[in-house]
């Protein structure tokens, strides 16, 4: 496998991932639970996620893989 290919699947996995961690802490809503986590424990989740994520792609240039 391509590096640039481990590169774009590792930046979009982080990114559904965080994105998946904020809708479940929505759905858990303020003090509620989901899949056995607190809504506070899924914010958080969602924002480190979110924050690992954009130094990956910001290291993409010219990628035929993700058209950046």
């Amino acid at each position: 496998m391509d590096k640039k290919h481990l590169k774009c699947l590792l930046w979009k996995g982080l990114w559904l991932w965080g994105a998946l961690s904020l809708v479940g802490a929505w759905i858990a809503g303020e003090g509620g639970q989901f899949m056995g986590f607190g809504a506070q424990h899924l914010f958080s989740d969602a924002l480190v996620l979110a924050a690992l994520s954009i130094p990956i792609k910001l290291d993409c240039h010219s990628c035929f893989v993700c058209q950046a």
